[in-house]
């Protein structure tokens, strides 16, 4: 029995001897499940001991001496969740993304910032999101993308820029664009030179104290880029390529097509103006005998006599008209879908002591219509190395060429060819025919382009804007080049010294040249133009960080200093009289036209300082104060002071609330403080500026800008209150309630007409207040290892109001404001509130429009009657109540992922605010020679259609028109929209089927942007402009594209 108990007890001790020689070693892999590649330097800790190791460059560690006692192993990485194994000999471990902790820390002023502890208001973008998008310039993704967030493009022509508005309108008559920093340095290029496949996130600070460390140029707060770095690990090679087709976005509005039915408008139109001077009958026999003679000049339909196409009995197209002598069509034929194609290729790699990122991309983006498109090369080099300790040095390095093309003007004349295609009507051709319908040819053989020149035409003659965008040229040519280069050194255990010097140049040309084969050009024999400017912008700051702890106390001291010089140069040329049509050089030009420069400088200097404490990271407080001088002010008004507060409370890490396991996040903060806007219209306002005129040869000077030596900042106070909240591990709702004060807004003051040009001075002289909310709304509605469901929701809603209006128009003698163009303004209203002539329908008994007249009495005060008028000098114009602000603008996005599958969809809304339709305007004529129709007029005003509010048709009469020169309410259009803005759908190949081959990663996938817009009225875009304008533009880029990613 001894023996047994003895054998018994040596197995034991043997079989705790075996445990223990399987566990004392591990040795694992851990790699991130996202895309395969080993995790460099995550830690690997034995759950409650201090022993523990990190794993190498391939991502192995070895891990010794484990305790006896030991079963788990805690394997954590900065962006990926925290996970606990059972000690096993050997471990594969996959760490999963934590989308919470990857957004924890954002990109600030000057720095970065934990998100759970900043006490400001901020937003940011991942790179991946932004990639999606297929824009040529990164400003048109932000549409429906960020709370606090507007956008308008006035044009969608590749390579274009859209207008930002962060917290809604910031000034009048200064900049209101937000201060753009790439890399931690101001950016003064066009976005178009960075290509989205090197952002490696952007960030939109929005507060005063998110942004009042920028002081001069935070007002209209800051857009943050920062593009891909340098990551330690073994070299990895990303590859992108995408190919497709861009098409028009928005199409037409919905205006005549048919040749038939346009006669048969224009010839009633022309039978209205001649009836009452010739009678009914024989107005008809005359409209219909001389309608193509007399009036419109074009007949399309062949076989049948000028003079016989329509039927003075019934108004009607002669049946024998079903032949067309040509098919050109304004409306489709300049417009074709133009391809698209992009690659970039990026490497990214180092050790512990140097890291390096290098990309290099191409795009070239045609438009869908002819002579626009964007072509850029692109390049990065991004270097970061440690030495010892103690220092780090570091450069980036980006180079970009770009070429735009325009196809001419996008504004409101007859080179438009968005306005032309529309407005004229549908019976003339794109090129020359001959009276039989064949085409006719110059002298070297090539198809001559109608001008309306041999033929007369009514509408816009000497215009073929087809051709001159086919023929002529219009090319912005770009070389950018941007250094950053920093250093920096730690000392003294809580010290860090960087200092931070970058340089950008910006060499821009643009060549302008009209052939001579038509249009005003054909007078000059061609005419050129060549602009040429170089823009050199340095900036330089010096940083002194100091942070420590002191138990639960914690303390960040931050001091910098900050210079920027930025020297412009121009220089513009202008030629008529070419030899060669086809060669723009002013080399091949004879006659000299004209020739002028101008250099401009800027400066500013600033000394700032912030303070961050936290106690128990539970509750912080930030204070920081900037003081700015800028060179655009006198010396007596060039210094201004700028600060900022803010403290948040995080209630969740409260022991009342800690426990709670439904609430994951409860945080609570407000912040208040002051910026600037130096933004002003000149370089700079405190001395008169002339401008030379060449008279007979001799210079005669005038001035162009009154001197203002008080001229000064804008200024503006803002104030933002919110809390965070998440629940149940899948729901995150943030709000912010703001109020933005802009005090001291510039405002082009007018003078007496006594005191001669300029008519007006810049002066401080209006306030203005924003008063609104925001919201960002995420939910992972799934979120397993097969299935992932994701929905975003973000919103805004603002008030704008003047709360003070200009010397001119004193509140005390404007007690309800004053006019200014289509607007009113008064205290209390809006800046973009229109003011307009009040539509009354039309008289049933002759079809003319009417307008509401209000009675006043003898001291001009309005009685409440109100009477109507076909008179609109005599009718009243009044406040509408509607404004260009739109009530809610947000964007809803989804992304679903299944079994390698991805799908993701982006959409961006707007509900409320008007615009004023003029391009619907220009289509409800009542009959002007050549010109189109919007289909509206069908239901115009006949002797058998008196119930309608569409004034009959009426050539050349008076008052016939709905707006009649002026500003009618009707034209009033809601502005609300919903936009499809982006879909993908792709699809990972299984990583076992790629590690064979050495491929990590390979994703191929469809996308589409601009897919849908629904609006009030077919082809009207509401995202013009902030004002509540409209303009036919080049509307937006619709682009389809097939795309492969590879990761080697």
């Amino acid at each position: 029995m001894k023996r047994k108990l003895m054998l018994l007890m040596a197995c034991i001790v043997m079989g705790i001897g075996l445990v223990n020689a399987q566990i004392s070693k591990v040795t694992g892999t851990v790699i991130s499940e996202e895309d395969g590649l080993p995790v460099v330097g995550a830690s690997i800790l034995v759950k409650g001991t201090t022993t523990g190791t990190v794993t190498d460059m391939d991502g192995k560690f070895t891990l010794t001496n484990i305790p006896s006692n030991a079963k788990t192993l805690m394997i954590s990485f900065i962006g990926l969740r925290t996970q606990e194994v059972e000690i096993k000999p050997v471990l594969s471990i996959a760490l999963k993304p934590d989308a919470e902790v990857l957004d924890e820390v954002m990109v600030v002023a000057y720095g970065t910032a934990k998100k759970s502890s900043f006490t400001g208001s901020a937003a940011t973008m991942r790179g991946d999101k932004i990639q999606k998008m297929q824009v040529s310039n990164v400003s048109k993704a932000l549409e429906g993308a960020v709370a606090g967030v507007q956008i308008s493009s006035e044009s969608g022509s590749p390579g274009t820029s859209a207008s930002i508005r962060i917290r809604g309108i910031g000034s009048i008559s200064s900049s209101q664009e937000p201060l753009i920093v790439v890399d931690g340095v101001p950016y003064e290029g066009s976005l178009n030179s960075i290509s989205t496949q090197d952002i490696e996130s952007l960030t939109v600070l929005k507060d005063a104290a998110a942004n009042s460390m920028y002081g001069a140029r935070g007002s209209n707060g800051v857009i943050m880029i920062t593009t891909k770095g340098s990551k330690s690990g073994k070299p990895r090679i990303n590859f992108e390529a995408r190919y497709g087709f861009n098409a028009r976005g928005v199409g037409n509005y919905d205006i005549i097509s048919d040749a038939g039915e346009w006669y048969e408008m224009q010839y009633e139109s022309y039978r209205n103006s001649l009836a009452p001077s010739m009678g009914y009958a024989a107005a008809s026999q005359y409209a219909a005998q001389n309608l193509i003679g007399n009036l419109v000049k074009y007949n399309k339909f062949a076989g049948v006599a000028d003079n016989a196409l329509i039927d003075p009995a019934t108004g009607k197209l002669n049946p024998a008209a079903t032949t067309h002598k040509w098919n050109d069509d304004w409306t489709k034929d300049p417009f074709e879908n133009g391809s698209r194609q992009e690659y970039n290729i990026n490497i990214s790699g180092g050790n512990d002591k140097t890291q390096a990122y290098a990309s290099l991309g191409y795009l070239k983006d045609e438009g869908y219509m002819v002579g626009s498109g964007f072509d850029r090369i692109s390049a990065r080099v991004k270097v970061d190395q440690n030495i010892g300790k103690h220092f780090r040095v570091g450069g980036n390095l980006a180079y970009a060429n770009t070429i735009r093309e325009s196809f001419g003007s996008e504004g409101g004349n007859y080179s438009n060819i968005f306005m032309f295609s529309q407005n004229i009507a549908p019976i003339y051709p794109i090129y020359l025919y001959d009276a039989n319908g064949q085409l006719m040819y110059d002298e070297k053989g090539n198809v001559r382009y109608d001008f309306g020149t041999e033929y007369v035409r009514p509408y816009a003659a000497e215009q073929n804007p087809y051709a001159t965008a086919a023929e002529s040229l219009n090319k912005y040519m770009a070389d950018n080049l941007s250094t950053r280069g920093y250093f920096e050194a730690n000392f003294l255990n809580d010290f860090k010294f960087t200092l931070n010097v970058a340089y950008d140049v910006f060499n821009n040309t643009n060549t302008q040249f009209t052939t001579p084969i038509g249009g005003d050009a054909a007078a000059v024999n061609g005419r050129g133009y060549n602009y040429t400017s170089r823009r050199g912008a340095l900036n330089l700051n010096q940083l002194l960080n100091w942070s420590h702890e002191f138990g639960e106390h914690n303390f960040n001291v931050l001091l910098g200093h900050e210079t920027k010089k930025d020297k412009y140069k121009y220089l513009e040329g202008h030629m008529t009289n070419f030899s060669d049509p086809s060669n723009p050089d002013f080399s091949n030009a004879a006659t000299y036209q004209g020739l002028t420069s101008y250099t401009s400088e800027y400066a500013l200097e600033g000394y700032f300082g912030k303070l961050e404490y936290d106690y128990a990271d539970k509750y912080y407080l930030t204070a920081s104060y900037r003081r700015d001088g800028s060179s655009r002010f006198h010396k007596d008004n060039r210094w201004g002071s700028f600060w900022a507060v803010g403290a948040s409370w995080r209630a969740k890490e409260e022991s009342f609330l800690k426990d709670v396991e439904w609430l994951d996040n409860l945080k609570v903060k407000a912040s208040y403080g002051t910026q600037g806007n130096d933004g002003v219209p000149y370089a700079h306002h405190y001395s008169k500026l002339t401008g030379v005129d060449r008279v007979d040869g001799e210079p005669a000077s005038n001035t162009v800008l009154r001197a203002n030596k008080d001229l000064t900042w804008e200024k503006s106070n803002n104030f933002n209150a919110g809390f965070e909240l998440g629940l149940w591990n899948w729901l995150d709702f943030n709000v912010d309630f703001f109020i933005k004060e802009t005090k001291d807004m510039l405002y082009y003051s007018p003078l007496a007409p006594s005191q001669g040009s300029p008519s007006g001075i810049y002066r401080n002289e209006m306030d203005m207040k924003n008063t609104g909310i925001e919201f960002e709304l995420s939910a992972n509605i799934f979120d397993t290892d097969n299935f992932k469901w994701n929905v975003s929701l973000n919103g805004t809603h603002y008030k704008n109001e003047l709360t003070k209006l200009p010397i001119s128009k004193p509140a005390d003698k404007y007690p309800d404001g004053y006019q200014s163009g289509s607007y009113w303004r008064k205290i209390g209203g809006s800046l973009y509130d229109f003011y307009a002539y009040e539509y009354a329908g039309v008289d049933p008994s002759n079809g003319k429009p009417l307008y509401n007249m209000y009675l006043t009495d003898d001291n001009g005060n309005e009685t409440g009657a109100i009477e109507t008028t076909s008179d609109i000098t005599k009718a009243t114009r009044r406040q509408t109540g509607k404004s260009a602000i739109p009530d809610f603008v947000g964007g809803l996005s989804t992304t679903l992922e299944a079994y390698g599958f991805d799908l993701t969809v982006q959409t961006a809304f707007q509900f409320g605010g008007y615009v004023y339709d003029s391009n619907y305007v220009g289509l409800m004529t009542p009959g002007d020679a050549g010109q189109n129709f919007h289909k509206d007029m069908f239901n115009r005003w006949t002797p058998t259609n008196t119930d309608t509010n569409i004034p009959a048709l009426g050539y050349q009469m008076q008052g016939q028109t709905i707006n009649n020169g002026n500003y009618v309410d009707f034209f009033l259009t809601d502005a609300s929209y919903f936009s499809l803005r982006n879909i993908t759908l792709g699809y990972s190949l299984p990583k076992t089927w790629l590690q064979k081959a050495g491929i990590e990663k390979l994703r191929v996938y469809l996308t589409g942007d601009n897919i849908w817009l629904q609006s009030k009225r077919k082809g009207l875009d509401p995202r013009y402009d902030f004002t509540g304008s409209t303009n036919f533009s080049y509307s937006a880029l619709s682009t389809y594209s097939i795309g492969l990613n590879l990761t080697l």
